[in-house]
């Protein structure tokens, strides 16, 4: 009782001290946690940053620091642009090639379901100044207008792999997603006819519904405005001829297939130009 008496007045005189304490170690550990958060990497070429893009792990610091390595021949693409081309990117993960042709001063459209990669796509925009150059949009393209299952085999940032109405690969294989979103889907041209001018250039790595896509896109792929496209393709699939006799019949021709070291055997970039 005695000991109670005296350890009374010392708690009471303790106990708002050692609440600041915890205040301020709280809030120094938060800002700890927020700046890792605010983190960034630079995207260099040539040795010189042309933009930042948000280090949110090991994919997002890898595609900065093999940037010109990876896709050397996008890249050349992308440079070919003339100056008031449009450029529309359908699955553009957190927008690596989007930020590149923004950077070159072309007008583009991003294309991005997956719920992180499309955040990290916005935050990316945002952080390089270019919501007056890049529009994002959540939704995929598909053959026809639905509502469906988005299927992810990675919940990381910068994860791929996925696909829209589906669990077929890259390769037409089946796999087992380890999350599925709500995702609204429309059809290539559906879309193109509520844009107020027709994109002069199409980028499709979407992993797998490429020749679905390409069947929900018989107007625009008809139209003279669009004079090259980039379409990411394995040799494996069953639909892989079809879908670069589709490409050819309306009028383009495959100037270029190449892949670089860090891509399956089987898969390309095939470029088409009309």
């Amino acid at each position: 009782m005695m000991l109670f008496k005296i350890l009374t007045p010392f708690v009471r005189t303790i106990k708002p001290i050692l609440r600041t304490i915890y205040r301020n170690l709280y809030r120094i550990w938060s800002n700890v946690w927020d700046s890792r958060l605010r983190a960034l990497c630079s995207v260099k070429e040539s040795g010189k940053e042309i933009f930042k893009i948000y280090d949110f792990g090991t994919v997002t610091r890898s595609r900065a620091s093999f940037f010109e390595k990876v896709e050397p021949e996008t890249l050349r693409w992308i440079n070919s642009f003339e100056k008031n081309d449009n450029f529309l990117d359908i699955g553009a993960n957190f927008g690596v090639y989007s930020l590149y042709a923004a950077s070159k001063g072309i007008n583009v459209i991003s294309i991005e379901p997956d719920a992180l990669n499309n955040a990290l796509l916005n935050l990316n925009i945002r952080i390089n100044n270019y919501g007056d150059k890049i529009v994002p949009y959540s939704i995929a393209i598909h053959d026809i207008k639905k509502f469906s299952k988005f299927n992810i085999s990675s919940m990381i940032w910068g994860g791929a792999m996925n696909s829209f109405d589906n669990t077929l690969n890259y390769q037409g294989k089946k796999y087992n997603p380890i999350h599925s979103q709500g995702v609204f889907g429309i059809s290539l041209d559906e879309f193109i006819n509520n844009l107020s001018s027709i994109p002069n250039h199409l980028k499709i790595d979407v992993d797998g519904n490429e020749n679905l896509i390409l069947k929900g896109a018989k107007k625009y792929l008809g139209n003279k405005s669009l004079k090259s496209l980039l379409i990411e393709l394995d040799e494996v699939r069953t639909d892989y001829k079809n879908t670069i006799i589709l490409i050819e019949s309306y009028g383009f021709e495959l100037i270029e297939k190449t892949h670089s070291d860090y891509f399956p055997k089987t898969n390309y970039n095939h470029i088409f130009r009309r």
